[in-house]
């Protein structure tokens, strides 16, 4: 959440790659599709999506990479997933990832999604670069909206909390 203050590791990812799950802190500097505005900062989000995928995100609120369909049996989706689908989605919770066509049917008529406006478009992502979104699907600024990145700006992983002590507060308590 905004605000919050983490330690990041910055050490695993130079004995190996990060892995699909895996919240991670990466600079925006370079980001081809990004506002300017937002360049040169730090994020933290889920990563999607590796090299050579491709993607899609199925008016199921669900990814589908190279014709596979996340759910919540799929490590580190566990929560994501977790939401009701006979629900809408809601800022602020579990919604999955929800497309372009699914957030104007609920009313949201800002590009929340530009690059995947219905369940048909199917992104590649080049070798060696990534794709994130954020859990908080619908107030998330992610690759949705700008693509992918090169994997030389990835810092580290995300480890531990330690401000505020808040439920959030501790080791990669995060799934």
């Amino acid at each position: 959440m905004a605000g919050d203050h983490l330690f990041v590791d910055r050490v695993s990812y130079n004995f190996r790659h990060p892995t699909r799950g895996e919240i991670i802190v990466f600079e925006t500097k370079g980001i081809e599709r990004m506002d300017i505005r937002q360049q040169g900062e730090f994020y933290i989000k889920r990563l999607v999506v590796l090299g050579d995928e491709k993607v899609r995100i199925g008016n199921d609120r669900h990814l589908v990479i190279d014709g596979k369909r996340l759910d919540e049996h799929t490590p580190h989706f566990e929560n994501v997933y977790s939401f009701d689908p006979k629900q809408p989605p809601q800022e602020s919770r579990y919604s999955g990832h929800v497309n372009q066509f699914v957030a104007n049917e609920y009313g949201y008529t800002y590009p929340l999604a530009p690059l995947f406006p219905d369940e048909s478009s199917v992104y590649q992502v080049p070798s060696n670069h990534y794709m994130v979104m954020g859990d908080n699907t619908m107030n998330s600024s992610d690759s949705r909206t700008w693509g992918d990145f090169t994997r030389t700006n990835v810092i580290g992983k995300y480890l531990f909390v330690y401000w505020p002590v808040s439920p959030r507060f501790g080791f990669n308590n995060v799934r």
